[in-house]
Protein backbone atom coordinates (compact mmCIF):
# COMPACT_ATOMS: atom_id res chain seq x y z
CA UNK A 1 0.00 0.00 0.00
CA UNK A 2 1.11 3.49 -0.78
CA UNK A 3 0.92 6.25 1.34
CA UNK A 4 -0.31 9.67 0.51
CA UNK A 5 3.02 11.21 -0.05
CA UNK A 6 4.11 8.26 -2.40
CA UNK A 7 1.31 8.28 -4.26
CA UNK A 8 2.19 12.31 -4.60
CA UNK A 9 5.38 11.02 -6.08
CA UNK A 10 3.95 8.30 -8.34
CA UNK A 11 1.86 11.18 -10.18
CA UNK A 12 5.07 13.75 -10.19
CA UNK A 13 7.25 11.14 -11.48
CA UNK A 14 4.39 10.39 -14.54
CA UNK A 15 3.73 14.28 -14.91
CA UNK A 16 -0.19 13.17 -14.38
CA UNK A 17 -2.38 13.01 -12.18
CA UNK A 18 -5.30 11.09 -10.33
CA UNK A 19 -8.29 11.21 -12.34
CA UNK A 20 -11.95 11.32 -10.61
CA UNK A 21 -13.87 11.13 -13.52
CA UNK A 22 -12.48 7.57 -14.00
CA UNK A 23 -12.77 6.59 -10.33
CA UNK A 24 -9.05 6.79 -9.67
CA UNK A 25 -9.42 7.18 -5.84
CA UNK A 26 -6.65 5.55 -4.29
CA UNK A 27 -6.98 3.18 -0.15
CA UNK A 28 -4.67 4.30 1.93
CA UNK A 29 -5.81 2.47 5.08
CA UNK A 30 -4.24 -0.92 5.96
CA UNK A 31 -6.88 -2.14 8.11
CA UNK A 32 -9.22 -1.52 5.37
CA UNK A 33 -7.45 -3.18 2.82
CA UNK A 34 -7.00 -6.22 4.52
CA UNK A 35 -10.65 -6.31 5.97
CA UNK A 36 -11.60 -6.18 1.95
CA UNK A 37 -9.18 -9.03 1.37
CA UNK A 38 -10.32 -11.03 3.93
CA UNK A 39 -14.13 -10.73 3.03
CA UNK A 40 -13.49 -12.88 0.08
CA UNK A 41 -13.29 -17.02 0.73
CA UNK A 42 -10.04 -17.72 -0.66
CA UNK A 43 -8.75 -21.27 -0.97
CA UNK A 44 -5.00 -22.12 -1.99
CA UNK A 45 -4.05 -22.30 -5.60
CA UNK A 46 -7.21 -20.94 -6.55
CA UNK A 47 -7.72 -18.26 -9.49
CA UNK A 48 -8.47 -14.73 -8.66
CA UNK A 49 -9.84 -11.88 -10.64
CA UNK A 50 -9.11 -8.24 -9.32
CA UNK A 51 -10.96 -5.71 -11.78
CA UNK A 52 -9.01 -2.20 -11.73
CA UNK A 53 -6.11 -2.51 -9.13
CA UNK A 54 -4.53 0.64 -9.64
CA UNK A 55 -1.57 1.21 -7.60
CA UNK A 56 -2.20 -2.14 -6.06
CA UNK A 57 -3.78 -1.46 -2.81
CA UNK A 58 -5.77 -5.22 -2.89
CA UNK A 59 -3.17 -6.73 -5.26
CA UNK A 60 -0.36 -6.26 -2.68
CA UNK A 61 -2.75 -8.05 -0.04
CA UNK A 62 -4.09 -10.56 -2.56
CA UNK A 63 -0.46 -11.64 -2.95
CA UNK A 64 -0.07 -12.74 0.45
CA UNK A 65 -2.46 -15.46 -0.31
CA UNK A 66 -1.33 -18.43 -1.74
CA UNK A 67 -3.73 -18.16 -4.94
CA UNK A 68 -2.80 -17.52 -8.99
CA UNK A 69 -3.90 -13.41 -9.31
CA UNK A 70 -5.09 -11.65 -12.55
CA UNK A 71 -5.70 -8.15 -12.57
CA UNK A 72 -7.27 -6.46 -14.97
CA UNK A 73 -6.14 -2.59 -15.30
CA UNK A 74 -7.08 0.77 -18.43
CA UNK A 75 -4.74 2.28 -17.11
CA UNK A 76 -1.44 1.68 -18.74
CA UNK A 77 0.73 3.41 -16.08
CA UNK A 78 -0.80 1.39 -13.69
CA UNK A 79 -0.05 -1.47 -15.41
CA UNK A 80 3.50 -0.42 -15.97
CA UNK A 81 3.58 0.32 -11.89
CA UNK A 82 2.03 -3.17 -11.01
CA UNK A 83 4.61 -4.94 -13.29
CA UNK A 84 7.42 -3.24 -12.02
CA UNK A 85 6.59 -3.15 -8.44
CA UNK A 86 5.71 -7.15 -8.61
CA UNK A 87 8.00 -8.30 -11.17
CA UNK A 88 9.16 -11.20 -8.73
CA UNK A 89 5.52 -12.33 -8.46
CA UNK A 90 4.91 -15.61 -10.59
CA UNK A 91 1.47 -15.45 -9.75
CA UNK A 92 0.13 -12.70 -11.11
CA UNK A 93 -1.00 -11.96 -13.81
CA UNK A 94 -1.33 -7.93 -15.18
CA UNK A 95 -3.78 -7.62 -18.44
CA UNK A 96 -4.17 -3.70 -19.84
CA UNK A 97 -7.43 -3.68 -20.91
CA UNK A 98 -11.01 -2.61 -19.77
CA UNK A 99 -13.21 -5.02 -18.02
CA UNK A 100 -16.17 -4.83 -20.02
CA UNK A 101 -14.83 -6.43 -22.87
CA UNK A 102 -12.49 -8.73 -20.94
CA UNK A 103 -13.51 -12.21 -21.77
CA UNK A 104 -12.05 -14.86 -19.55
CA UNK A 105 -15.04 -16.04 -18.19
CA UNK A 106 -13.61 -18.84 -16.12
CA UNK A 107 -13.15 -16.77 -13.12
CA UNK A 108 -15.23 -17.73 -10.20
CA UNK A 109 -14.05 -15.42 -7.31
CA UNK A 110 -13.53 -11.98 -8.68
CA UNK A 111 -12.64 -8.80 -5.93
CA UNK A 112 -12.29 -5.04 -6.96
CA UNK A 113 -12.48 -1.40 -6.06
CA UNK A 114 -15.76 -0.48 -8.77
CA UNK A 115 -15.31 2.95 -10.43
CA UNK A 116 -18.75 4.07 -9.50
CA UNK A 117 -19.73 5.61 -13.02
CA UNK A 118 -19.15 1.80 -14.43
CA UNK A 119 -20.66 -0.14 -11.42
CA UNK A 120 -23.42 -0.92 -13.17
CA UNK A 121 -22.15 -2.25 -16.04
CA UNK A 122 -19.12 -4.01 -14.32
CA UNK A 123 -21.65 -6.09 -12.47
CA UNK A 124 -24.19 -7.40 -15.08
CA UNK A 125 -21.17 -8.51 -17.23
CA UNK A 126 -19.76 -10.59 -14.18
CA UNK A 127 -23.44 -12.11 -13.93
CA UNK A 128 -24.24 -12.41 -17.35
CA UNK A 129 -20.94 -13.47 -18.67
CA UNK A 130 -19.04 -15.52 -16.04
CA UNK A 131 -21.02 -18.39 -16.01
CA UNK A 132 -18.76 -20.09 -13.50
CA UNK A 133 -19.27 -17.38 -10.87
CA UNK A 134 -19.79 -18.07 -7.29
CA UNK A 135 -18.70 -15.00 -5.33
CA UNK A 136 -17.48 -11.43 -5.17
CA UNK A 137 -16.34 -8.74 -2.97
CA UNK A 138 -16.42 -5.24 -3.95
CA UNK A 139 -16.04 -1.85 -2.63
CA UNK A 140 -18.95 0.70 -4.32
CA UNK A 141 -19.94 4.47 -3.58
CA UNK A 142 -22.65 3.36 -1.07
CA UNK A 143 -25.78 4.92 -3.27
CA UNK A 144 -24.55 2.86 -6.34
CA UNK A 145 -25.40 -0.47 -3.77
CA UNK A 146 -28.90 1.05 -3.04
CA UNK A 147 -29.60 1.34 -6.69
CA UNK A 148 -28.40 -2.01 -7.33
CA UNK A 149 -30.68 -3.49 -4.52
CA UNK A 150 -33.86 -1.37 -5.10
CA UNK A 151 -37.11 -2.88 -5.86
CA UNK A 152 -39.43 -0.57 -6.30
CA UNK A 153 -39.04 3.51 -8.09
CA UNK A 154 -36.59 3.99 -10.69
CA UNK A 155 -34.14 2.45 -10.03
CA UNK A 156 -35.97 -1.13 -10.23
CA UNK A 157 -34.51 -2.88 -13.19
CA UNK A 158 -33.62 -6.32 -15.01
CA UNK A 159 -30.40 -6.02 -13.64
CA UNK A 160 -31.91 -5.42 -9.61
CA UNK A 161 -34.13 -8.78 -10.85
CA UNK A 162 -31.38 -10.69 -11.15
CA UNK A 163 -29.43 -10.18 -7.93
CA UNK A 164 -32.74 -10.58 -6.33
CA UNK A 165 -33.48 -13.73 -7.47
CA UNK A 166 -29.84 -15.75 -8.22
CA UNK A 167 -27.98 -14.12 -5.73
CA UNK A 168 -27.63 -13.32 -2.48
CA UNK A 169 -26.02 -9.88 -1.25
CA UNK A 170 -24.83 -8.67 2.37
CA UNK A 171 -23.51 -5.57 2.85
CA UNK A 172 -20.07 -5.64 5.10
CA UNK A 173 -18.97 -2.53 5.74
CA UNK A 174 -18.73 1.23 5.57
CA UNK A 175 -15.53 2.81 4.15
CA UNK A 176 -15.15 6.76 4.72
CA UNK A 177 -13.96 9.25 2.18
CA UNK A 178 -11.54 9.92 4.58
CA UNK A 179 -9.72 6.49 3.76
CA UNK A 180 -9.07 7.58 0.30
CA UNK A 181 -6.10 9.86 -1.82
CA UNK A 182 -7.26 11.93 -3.32
CA UNK A 183 -10.32 12.13 -0.60
CA UNK A 184 -13.59 11.71 -3.00
CA UNK A 185 -16.46 13.36 -2.56
CA UNK A 186 -19.13 10.37 -0.36
CA UNK A 187 -18.36 7.16 1.48
CA UNK A 188 -18.10 3.83 0.32
CA UNK A 189 -19.60 0.37 1.10
CA UNK A 190 -17.95 -3.40 1.01
CA UNK A 191 -20.41 -5.74 0.20
CA UNK A 192 -20.27 -9.42 -0.95
CA UNK A 193 -22.53 -11.15 -3.46
CA UNK A 194 -22.73 -14.64 -3.83
CA UNK A 195 -24.44 -17.46 -5.77
CA UNK A 196 -27.26 -18.84 -4.50
CA UNK A 197 -26.70 -22.73 -4.09
CA UNK A 198 -30.21 -23.55 -6.33
CA UNK A 199 -29.14 -20.65 -9.03
CA UNK A 200 -28.91 -21.96 -12.42
CA UNK A 201 -26.99 -19.89 -14.78
CA UNK A 202 -29.28 -20.41 -18.05
CA UNK A 203 -32.17 -19.68 -16.52
CA UNK A 204 -30.65 -16.41 -14.97
CA UNK A 205 -29.41 -15.49 -18.78
CA UNK A 206 -33.79 -16.28 -19.82
CA UNK A 207 -34.95 -14.10 -16.76
CA UNK A 208 -32.48 -11.00 -17.73
CA UNK A 209 -33.96 -11.35 -21.09
CA UNK A 210 -37.52 -10.88 -20.31
CA UNK A 211 -36.69 -8.64 -17.84
CA UNK A 212 -34.97 -6.62 -20.08
CA UNK A 213 -38.19 -7.04 -22.12
CA UNK A 214 -40.62 -5.78 -19.88
CA UNK A 215 -38.83 -2.61 -19.00
CA UNK A 216 -37.24 -1.69 -22.29
CA UNK A 217 -40.01 0.95 -22.42
CA UNK A 218 -40.90 1.61 -18.70
CA UNK A 219 -43.92 3.71 -19.84
CA UNK A 220 -45.34 1.02 -21.92
CA UNK A 221 -47.52 -1.92 -20.53
CA UNK A 222 -45.68 -5.23 -20.57
CA UNK A 223 -48.43 -6.03 -23.23
CA UNK A 224 -46.92 -3.37 -25.50
CA UNK A 225 -43.37 -4.56 -24.65
CA UNK A 226 -43.73 -8.48 -24.84
CA UNK A 227 -44.90 -7.53 -28.94
CA UNK A 228 -41.24 -7.34 -29.25
CA UNK A 229 -40.92 -10.78 -28.50
CA UNK A 230 -43.94 -12.35 -29.49
CA UNK A 231 -46.04 -11.39 -32.74
CA UNK A 232 -49.66 -12.99 -32.04
CA UNK A 233 -51.48 -10.64 -29.63
CA UNK A 234 -53.80 -13.29 -28.54
CA UNK A 235 -50.78 -15.81 -27.75
CA UNK A 236 -49.51 -12.65 -25.34
CA UNK A 237 -52.59 -12.48 -23.72
CA UNK A 238 -53.08 -16.07 -23.27
CA UNK A 239 -49.23 -16.05 -21.18
CA UNK A 240 -50.34 -13.34 -19.29
CA UNK A 241 -53.50 -15.11 -18.06
CA UNK A 242 -51.53 -18.13 -17.04
CA UNK A 243 -49.48 -15.89 -14.56
CA UNK A 244 -52.46 -13.70 -13.54
CA UNK A 245 -50.74 -10.81 -14.82
CA UNK A 246 -52.93 -7.84 -16.30
CA UNK A 247 -52.52 -6.56 -19.72
CA UNK A 248 -52.09 -2.96 -18.29
CA UNK A 249 -49.33 -3.44 -16.13
CA UNK A 250 -46.04 -2.05 -15.91
CA UNK A 251 -42.56 -3.35 -15.06
CA UNK A 252 -42.25 -1.85 -12.60
CA UNK A 253 -45.43 -3.15 -11.09
CA UNK A 254 -43.83 -7.07 -11.15
CA UNK A 255 -42.18 -9.01 -8.32
CA UNK A 256 -39.37 -10.91 -8.76
CA UNK A 257 -41.66 -13.76 -8.59
CA UNK A 258 -43.87 -12.25 -11.36
CA UNK A 259 -40.79 -12.13 -13.41
CA UNK A 260 -39.94 -15.32 -12.30
CA UNK A 261 -43.41 -17.40 -12.99
CA UNK A 262 -43.54 -15.25 -16.83
CA UNK A 263 -40.07 -16.51 -17.86
CA UNK A 264 -40.96 -20.19 -16.86
CA UNK A 265 -43.68 -19.57 -19.20
CA UNK A 266 -42.49 -18.55 -21.62
CA UNK A 267 -39.60 -21.50 -21.70
CA UNK A 268 -42.80 -23.26 -21.14
CA UNK A 269 -44.34 -22.54 -24.34
CA UNK A 270 -41.02 -22.48 -26.13
CA UNK A 271 -41.20 -18.67 -27.05
CA UNK A 272 -37.39 -18.42 -25.28
CA UNK A 273 -34.89 -21.12 -25.15
CA UNK A 274 -32.33 -21.61 -22.46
Amino acid sequence: MLNKDEIKDFFNLEFSHAKKELGQNFLIDQKVITDIVNSLSIEDNENILEIGPGLGALTGELLNKNICLTVVEYDQKFVNFLNNCYSNKTNLTVIKGNFLTFKDYSFSKIIGNLPYYITTEIIEHILKDFSNFKEGVFMVQNEALNRLLSLKGKDYNALNILINYGFDVKKLFLVSKNNFFPMPNVDSIVFKITKKENSDYKFNLALLRVSKTLFKLRRKTIFNNLKTMINDENVIKNVLNNVSLKENMRAEELSVNDFEKLTKELLKLNIISL
